[in-house]
């Protein structure tokens, strides 16, 4: 079992110490040493940034919309007097068909960006159920 060497800090930490690697830690932290990559850059993003994230988000939220917004379509066509002919087939399976590549546009769409550190991974998720319930309905209507 190995252990770290300490440094004895008694006078100006109460009587602790501290692993000695944390004192050259401390003295970069404070101003000295030299600076850490990144160190420049502001805590907050840049407003080229900000407006570059704002009108990704947008794209991206504009194509899940639409997405859903076709695969809701699916569900809603009934065929008249209940019974599933071609074209009520056709007109429930186009929807659903074009949600199913859209949320494949959108996930590809997501994935530089997430990649890269500009959106957050939760993002991945709206594309996903979207394509998955979307398959799922083509299925059902192929064995109609």
């Amino acid at each position: 079992m190995s252990r770290e060497p300490t440094v004895d800090d008694s006078e100006g930490r109460g009587g602790r110490s501290r692993p000695a690697g944390a004192e050259a830690k401390a003295a970069r932290s404070v101003g000295g040493g030299p600076p850490s990559p990144g160190a420049d850059r502001p805590e907050r993003p840049y407003p080229e940034e900000r407006a570059a994230r704002f009108v990704l988000k947008g794209l991206l939220l504009a194509g899940n919309l639409l997405t859903a917004w076709l695969l809701l379509k699916s569900f809603l066509v009934r065929p008249p007097g209940g019974r599933w002919d071609q074209e009520s087939i056709t007109a429930a399976g186009v929807p659903a068909m074009s949600a199913h590549i859209g949320s494949w546009i959108t996930d590809w769409g997501t994935l530089y960006p997430v990649r890269l550190g500009g959106l957050r991974p939760w993002w991945f998720a709206v594309p996903i159920v979207i394509g998955t319930v979307s398959l799922g309905r083509l299925l059902i209507l192929a064995g109609k």
